[in-house]
């Protein structure tokens, strides 16, 4: 009863639930326009706007149709991504999730009942190292690896967009979401739009709420 009235209130402002002390920033769970969503200081984390970007880039993808059976995530945060594809798009599919941050797996866990999913694994590790001793292989690679506003610098190491080539399986997909919403952060963006095109053969770019830019890497 209490999170219906929440819900409801919410259409009218933000009520927050909680804030926690993450390692990096605080990160608030907050009821926003009837939903729960999870925000950094300046930018949404999950099930906000990022979950727009996710639910229209995979919807583009026709996943239905390409049917991915492992998934990764890297930046798991309070499972967005996840979300669309087992939830929304009812994808049979196995999820595993990678995310540094033990206090936004906490929020996953807590929040938003990952903490009992049969075809999810999560891992708290640091994404970059994580990838570099991987060995299996998986269909679809959604990369959202930031720092509050702006995506993380380990992105641009050609060693790491290597790694991610090397464990994408035959046919696979590869998502790498960005902001460009100055010029600086349009710059890195750029930067990085040249580093995967001197991996990967096909690389496309989508523009998603006004600043995400999502490299799409085939």
């Amino acid at each position: 009863m209490l999170s219906f009235v929440l819900r409801v209130l919410s259409l009218i402002w933000p009520i927050r639930v909680r804030r926690f002390n993450s390692t990096h920033y605080q990160l608030d769970v907050t009821w926003e326009y009837g939903s729960l969503v999870v925000n950094s200081p300046n930018a949404n984390q999950s099930f906000g706007s990022l979950h727009r970007v996710w639910r229209q880039c995979l919807r583009d993808l026709d996943l239905k149709k390409s049917q991915p059976k492992e998934v990764l995530i890297l930046g798991f945060g309070a499972g967005s991504a996840a979300h669309i594809l087992q939830k929304e798009f009812r994808l049979k599919c196995g999820i595993t999730g990678v995310d540094h941050d033990p206090v936004m797996l906490r929020i996953a866990r807590e929040y938003f009942g990952w903490s009992t999913c049969a075809d999810l694994v999560l891992h708290e590790a640091d994404a970059f190292q994580w990838v570099r001793e991987q060995t299996r292989l998986f269909d679809l690679i959604v990369v959202d690896l930031f720092h509050d506003l702006d995506f993380s610098e380990g992105l641009l190491n050609l060693d790491f967009l290597r790694n991610l080539k090397r464990i994408a399986a035959p046919g696979s997909t590869i998502l790498i979401n960005t902001v460009a919403y100055d010029p600086r952060s349009a710059a890195r963006s750029a930067r990085l739009g040249q580093q995967i095109r001197l991996v990967f053969s096909t690389v496309n770019e989508q523009q998603y709420e006004g600043t995400n830019q999502v490299f799409i890497a085939l």
